[in-house]
């Protein structure tokens, strides 16, 4: 039962962040549509609370992808480049969540790698001009080999953010070492096929009911997980002061587009999806508080 209420208290504390920072919503918060779509009941799991923490990103996602594909492409070619981007990221967190709602979750794991150099790369971008343009050049599997080794291999970028950050007098939460190193360390034990990698992907079997074939239910590991998804999801909107996009965009508020943008009475395109973009940093920072009530219980 107290699972089951931490999920309730999570939404709850989403919908009043929402409507503190100005944001119109109903009494059901955008993630309940994740849930929905998905069609998995997380209401009871270990740690449900991370789960409605996930489905509000997945959401946000999809709500400032929008910004992207309203910029006037010809002036500002990298909108697209950073559209792609937020699709990535979007499908990459729907894929975790989706595997740790059943029971896989070192293979949620494999794709949290996916999640973090994507990140880094979003992050880059938003301060290096030069890489934005060798990554829109990447219109081969051979030149993006080679765009991986000279960006990505060797925690070159990971080098590179943390002397610019420095540097520019920049913050961001990538700066978090001590997260940063526990993520590093424990993917490391399941993106490899070593004995211990074994032991991870055997326990959870064993710990599940084994007169299923594959399907578990939500194991307590994907505490890690989960988490860790969170702190990643946020890093390409947590550089502060934040760096402008520039952008020259149309405002879709007011337009037949396909899309209902959540009421805000800010009247400005640009302020609006300021706002909504800050969202992300924000419930990190309610997040957090139900990271640490976990704490205690939490299996790696």
């Amino acid at each position: 039962m107290a699972e089951h209420l931490s999920h309730k208290h999570a939404k709850n504390a989403i919908r009043l962040m929402y409507q503190e920072q100005g944001f119109q919503v109903s009494d059901a918060v955008l993630g309940n549509h994740v849930q929905a779509e998905l069609g998995v009941d997380i209401g009871e799991a270990p740690f449900a609370a991370l789960y409605a923490f996930v489905d509000e990103y997945i959401a946000l996602l999809r709500y400032q992808s929008i910004y992207f594909l309203s910029a006037d492409h010809k002036a500002s070619p990298s909108a697209m480049t950073f559209y792609r981007l937020s699709i990535r990221q979007l499908r990459t967190l729907t894929s975790i969540r989706v595997l740790c709602s059943y029971g896989l979750d070192a293979n949620a794991r494999l794709q949290l790698r996916l999640l973090y150099e994507t990140a880094q790369l979003w992050v880059r971008f938003r301060i290096d001009q030069q890489i934005l343009s060798d990554y829109t050049a990447c219109t081969t599997p051979d030149s993006a080999n080679k765009f991986w080794h000279k960006y990505l291999s060797k925690e070159k970028t990971e080098r590179y953010l943390k002397n610019q950050m420095q540097e520019g007098g920049l913050i961001w939460i990538g700066e978090m070492d001590e997260q940063i190193k526990d993520l590093k360390q424990k993917l490391s034990l399941v993106a490899h096929p070593t004995f211990l990698a074994d032991y991870h992907e055997t326990l959870s079997d064993w710990n599940g009911q084994l007169d299923n074939f594959v399907i578990m239910d939500p194991l307590k590991s994907s505490y890690f997980t989960l988490s860790k998804a969170i702190f990643i999801t946020v890093m390409p909107f947590s550089i502060f002061p934040d760096p402008p996009y520039n952008f020259v965009s149309i405002s879709l508020r007011q337009q037949d587009a396909g899309w209902n943008p959540i009421p805000h009475p800010t009247e400005s395109w640009e302020d609006y999806n300021q706002q909504l973009r800050n969202m992300f940093p924000t419930l990190f920072l309610i997040a957090i508080r139900f990271f640490e009530g976990f704490d205690k219980d939490k299996s790696d």
